[in-house]
């Protein structure tokens, strides 16, 4: 026996084996967490990658996957799966889903744990527990229906200038690309309604804010890799982030934030009133200084100070322009798609306006019951995200269950799943407005979350609904949209970005109305 071992050949393949059984051990120690606790699992298939190793390397689509995992739990209202080696529970149950997001918020206020240092980046994605609650108090005010109503003017005249710029092609027979046009056409109303800038994207196309945002959100088999890494696996993500170090969020920063501090110098030196999210962030910077000094902000508050500002500016403007126009060019493409629908939506917009002295004024949008219809559906079925995740803050009860979620479990609500399946949705892959009809409204809750639900609902809803139906309503007057055979039918979407976006682009003709 121990000339065996004495034999170097023998001594090196014993070695090497202790190494794999360890490296084998250590990669799959966590997997047996969701079969400990009674709980419905899928086994990884390999060790250290988990479930979702073909979304982290973009093998495939996140939606994709994510019905996989939802049918694979069936009959169950939950199931645990493992990102890497965590263990997530991902929760299926509408009146859990309710609890979880609603009643028992308290339990699970953050959606993960922050990626980033808040000091150095405190905005309302980064922030946790009372310093978000803090935040997202200050920042309400911009989206009451008040402040909406006061940009209404504004919403207008970019949508008009939207019709400025489409007439350059009705008489070429050229095809635009909806996502391209669309997002051109956000970045120019949020720079507006929110900031007051010109950005001018839609009529300059060597736009230089249009082109560093484009590239802010190009998808990329790294940036998916970081993405995966930033929801599920903060402590991963800051050591990949400095491995794989990206120019598109610093030169965004550079290019936005320093035309920003401009217009608010330029608006204190002249003394110019907007109403706008700008003018909030003066407004709460004059407050919040004089509170500091008289020492009423206690450590838990956020102060509205320059980097506040500069990092909350910088998350409202990227993430309202890109999800934006991905919904208004996902419902143009249904809407091409369906050309009845689209004729029926025309129709319901003219009777609508005639009751209205002709004016799609704030007042007017509201009665468009059948646009509200149309966006409602295209938020089921190509809704910008495809899941949200909240993160357990203490030990919970699971209502209903033995199941007991330990601190810190991450929770995964898959929204696009829920979306589509047909127990709640008859005809999941169909386009039908009338489902959300008030006639024929009977949604579960907990089924239909596009924006989320809770106090963490998305703070810019109202907003980005009225933005699009608004840009709907003035498109659909002045012209008809035909598909173009340049769209890939039926669509396929990249692996490769974190938002559902259809590779080659979605391509229309655009006919003026008479």
């Amino acid at each position: 026996m121990w000339l065996l071992l004495c034999n170097p050949v023998i001594l090196s393949i014993s070695l090497f084996c202790v190494i794999v059984l360890l490296l084998y051990y250590n990669g799959t120690r966590t997997y047996g967490y969701w079969k400990k606790r009674q709980v419905p699992y899928i086994a990884p298939d390999y060790p250290y990658l988990g479930n979702l190793y073909d979304v982290i390397f973009s093998f495939k689509c996140i939606h994709e996957k994510q019905i996989e995992i939802y049918n694979y739990f069936k009959n169950e209202k939950y199931g645990g799966i493992y990102f890497l080696q965590k263990p997530i529970l991902f929760l299926k149950d509408p009146e859990l889903i309710e609890t979880i997001l609603i009643k028992d918020f308290a339990y699970f206020y953050n959606r993960s744990e922050p990626v980033s240092d808040a000091k150095k980046e405190p905005h309302l994605v980064n922030l946790i527990d009372q310093q978000w609650k803090s935040l997202r108090a200050k920042l309400s005010p911009t989206f009451t229906s008040g402040k909406l109503k006061s940009m209404h003017s504004q919403l207008i005249e970019c949508a008009d200038s939207l019709i400025k710029y489409l007439d350059k092609y009705v008489n070429t027979g050229e095809p635009i690309e909806l996502r391209e046009t669309m997002a051109r056409f956000t970045t120019d109303t949020i720079g507006c309604c929110f900031f007051g800038l010109n950005m001018n994207a839609l009529n300059d196309p060597e736009s230089e804010i249009r082109r560093v945002a484009k590239d802010f959100f190009k998808p990329s088999a790294i940036g998916r890799f970081l993405a995966a890494l930033r929801d599920y696996s903060p402590e991963l993500y800051r050591i990949a982030q400095k491995l794989f170090r990206s120019n598109n969020v610093s030169g965004l920063t550079k290019l936005f934030v320093p035309v920003l501090f401009d217009t608010m110098e330029y608006r204190e030196k002249n003394n110019i009133v907007r109403n706008d999210f700008v003018q909030l962030m003066m407004e709460l910077k004059k407050e919040d200084l004089r509170k500091q000094k008289e020492g009423l902000i206690g450590d838990d508050q956020v102060i509205m100070d320059d980097a506040t500002i500069a990092s909350n500016a910088l998350v409202f403007f990227a993430a309202g322009f890109d999800t934006t126009a991905t919904t208004l060019s996902n419902c143009l493409y249904e809407l091409s798609v369906h050309e009845d629908i689209q004729e029926e939506a025309y129709k319901h917009i003219v009777s609508v306006l005639e009751k209205h002295a002709g004016e799609p004024s704030y007042e007017a949008i509201k009665d468009m019951t059948y646009i509200h219809n149309v966006l409602a559906e295209t938020l089921r079925m190509h809704q910008p995200a495809s899941e949200t995740r909240r993160i357990a803050g203490k030990d919970y009860h699971l209502p209903g269950t033995s199941l007991i979620i330990e601190k810190g479990t991450p929770i995964v609500i898959p929204f696009h799943a829920l979306h589509y399946d047909p127990q709640y949705f008859p005809e999941p892959d169909k386009f039908k407005p009338e489902r959300f009809s008030e006639a024929k409204k009977n949604i579960i809750k907990g089924t239909y979350l596009p924006f989320g639900d809770g106090p963490r609902i998305c703070i810019g809803k109202r907003f980005a609904e009225v933005e699009i139906e608004l840009a709907l309503i003035k498109l659909l007057l002045n012209y008809k949209f035909k598909l173009n055979p340049k769209t890939k039918s039926p669509l396929v979407h990249d692996p490769t970005s974190f938002l559902l976006v259809p590779l080659g682009g979605l391509w229309v003709n655009i006919e003026k109305r008479n």
